[in-house]
């Protein structure tokens, strides 16, 4: 009867542990964007801007509350690119170069700033303040 009580006691613990980890593993996870589901774009419009800019989209998904962009650019490079959904501001860009490749093409993705939002007058409350774009070139 000890026995039984012991191995109930043990599998309480076992169950509350593993409960536990499994728990905090989703307080870690984070959201790379954080726009209020409200105020985002459509992601026809995001499709058209790179259309518009010579990239071929062969997918548009939601990743980490961003829009993630798959496809080609106007020089046949791979690009994988994070772009915030509310601004469609590019947050991270991934380029696979095939060959040489002139980087001078991705400094002006995503929709253009008024100056109060790009000057010195940023602040912890500016929402544009919040991402700091991350470019990978491979």
């Amino acid at each position: 009867m000890k026995n039984a009580i012991k191995n109930i006691s043990n599998n309480k613990r076992i169950t509350a542990f593993i409960a536990s980890c499994l728990l905090s593993g989703t307080v870690l996870a984070k959201d790379d964007c954080t726009d209020p589901v409200t105020d985002w774009q459509p992601k026809e419009q995001l499709r058209q801007i790179m259309e518009d800019k010579g990239w071929d989209v062969k997918r548009i998904k939601v990743d980490d509350g961003c829009y993630e962009i798959k496809g080609l650019d106007r020089n046949g490079h791979k690009v994988e690119a994070k772009f915030s959904p509310a601004s469609l501001r590019v947050i991270e860009l991934e380029i696979k170069f095939n060959g040489s490749g002139d980087t001078s093409d991705y400094l002006d993705l995503g929709i253009q700033y008024s100056p109060e939002e790009s000057g010195a007058k940023m602040n912890s409350k500016n929402k544009a303040a919040k991402h700091k774009a991350k470019a990978i070139i491979d």
